[in-house]
């Protein structure tokens, strides 16, 4: 078990390190929106790495045939996703940071961003790259062991994106408006890329 869940923590963090599209839309919701949304922005990240390596190994075939059998439309339909946040970052970027604290706003963070995470193919493939890299092997039956090993893959994977967020928010308030404008506006033109990219090469 111990073994299992140092193994989790590492792929969470590992998992984690590349900053990805969704990672640079968390960042820009968290130097315009605020950190209390970039926050939860990154933890839907998380919950969804999370759930995806809980269920990997439990060998839910259905599940990762269902991904990985309709990857070309799921990864035009996350392209299209990527598309309209990228867009969406580049034309509507306030003059201003206005910290967003509305309920219903902050669940939509966190709710987009996991749905982000869980229907992009990407996810469950980096999964089952780090598996049979570090040799994790867990029975069909053994959900203990594998919702162990989805804790760990979140703790790991929240841990990383809460140092980002803490660094953001240390170094806030020393940005000027126009280095906040410049990565605004790099962000949203590299997730409008990246979607672009899942678009074309379905």
């Amino acid at each position: 078990m111990e073994t299992i869940f140092i193994k989790g923590l590492i792929i969470g963090f590992v998992i984690a390190v590349p900053i990805g599209p969704t990672g640079l839309l968390c960042m820009s919701r968290s130097l315009y929106g605020g950190s209390r949304y970039g926050l939860l922005s990154w933890l839907g990240v998380a919950t969804g790495d999370a759930l995806a390596g809980g269920v990997a190994p439990l060998g839910l075939t259905m599940v990762s045939k269902f991904f990985f059998e309709r990857h070309a439309w799921l990864n035009f339909l996350v392209g299209l996703v990527f598309c309209y946040f990228g867009i969406r970052i580049l034309i509507t970027g306030p003059a201003k940071p206005v910290p967003i604290v509305g309920p219903s706003k902050l669940l939509s963070g966190y709710t987009s961003t996991f749905f982000m995470t869980l229907t992009n193919p990407a996810t469950f493939a980096s999964v089952f790259g780090m598996y049979a890299g570090w040799g994790v092997k867990i029975p069909k039956d053994e959900y203990l062991s594998a919702a162990l090993l989805a804790a760990a893959i979140f703790i790991g994977t929240a841990a990383w994106w809460l140092a980002i967020g803490a660094t953001l928010s240390f170094c806030h308030n020393d940005l000027s408006k126009s280095a906040i404008s410049t990565i605004n506006i790099v962000s949203g033109a590299l997730i409008v890329a990246v979607g672009v990219a899942f678009v074309v090469w379905v």
